[in-house]
């Protein structure tokens, strides 16, 4: 019993000096995975008046967990644009495996945004540019100012934008994942998760990867040669590693040279995308309390609506 507690001593401990560290950070949020997500883990709900609402009743629940847990005063909410982006010109068949909105979740957005709007959360989409590539350069902006960023996302593909300044909090973990726990969860660091992803590809994006190579062998591989351009420059001493398999490797690696350059292009996160604003925008505004009451009583959010206020407005 005294060495529970003792346990739970230092937990705590960790914990307060966790929230400590990232103290009012800029929060990015993966605004279209929140909206999937939510779609796809919580009921299938509808108003009296026959609209759907689950997709919006399991965001707002998961934006108001986050809000709450971390204090900001500089939240965005990203979300994927409409038309198609660099990377399908690159690969046709990019993210061409993912079916399509379904109807009932396409009738939620704009009620969603207008929540959004009263609620005070800023929230953007730019035409012709993936998320990924707006919160990217948004993280990177507030890394060089030496501000704090937290991006909530479940994407693999964030954590190579990971730095001593940049974390991610895994929203189905509820983690917090600074450069140390990315290297533990993935075995290498984030500056070669792009490598990682390029040679075992990634089946959600359909992003193709070298055929024969998965994460135990990209991982082994990673960790003797730092990055792809490494990889290819030293083929001949693949052979030479001791797993089952490395004789073969470096034939398939040569062999799908080509497919593994074009995987590490669609994985790599652009940090340099032309905005029309910067991380200093991303202001949190006022809540328009009444409009908001209106809105949570027509979707007839009517548990959400108490817990929203006690929960989260009591914080803004």
């Amino acid at each position: 019993m005294y060495v529970l507690v003792i346990l739970m001593m230092i937990l705590s401990k960790i914990k307060q000096i966790m929230i400590k560290i990232i103290k009012n950070p800029i929060i990015l949020i993966d605004g279209s995975f929140y909206f999937y997500r939510a779609y796809y883990a919580y009921p299938s709900l509808s108003n009296s008046l026959g609209e759907p609402t689950g997709a919006i009743y399991g965001m707002l629940k998961m934006l108001r967990n986050l809000l709450v847990q971390y204090e900001s005063t500089h939240i965005g909410i990203i979300f994927d644009s409409k038309e198609k982006t660099f990377r399908h010109y690159l690969f046709d068949k990019y993210k061409s495996n993912r079916p399509i909105m379904p109807d009932d979740l396409r009738l939620q957005i704009k009620p969603l945004y207008n929540m959004l709007k009263t609620i005070g959360l800023p929230f953007f989409m730019v035409p012709k540019v993936e998320a990924d590539d707006v919160i990217g350069t948004l993280a990177l902006e507030s890394d060089r100012a030496n501000r704090s960023v937290l991006i909530s996302t479940g994407d693999k593909d964030m954590a190579q934008l990971v730095t001593r300044n940049i974390a991610i909090y895994d929203t189905i973990q509820n983690i917090v994942l600074g450069p140390k726990e990315i290297h533990h969860k993935y075995g290498v660091p984030p500056e070669l998760i792009i490598d990682y992803l390029a040679l075992m590809g990634d089946a959600s994006d359909n992003v193709p990867g070298v055929p024969g190579i998965g994460k135990k062998t990209a991982k082994i591989l990673l960790q003797n040669f730092f990055g792809l351009n490494a990889l290819y420059n030293n083929l001949d001493k693949i052979s030479k590693l001791k797993f089952y398999g490395s004789r073969s490797i470096s034939e398939k690696l040569y062999q799908h040279k080509e497919i593994a350059y074009l995987s590490l292009k669609l994985v790599k996160i652009k940090t340099n995308v032309k905005l029309n604003f910067s991380y200093a925008d991303l202001i949190v505004f006022k809540s328009d309390i009444n409009q908001l009451k209106k809105m949570f009583i027509k979707y007839e959010f009517n548990n959400l609506l108490q817990d929203f206020f006690i929960k989260y407005l009591a914080y803004s």
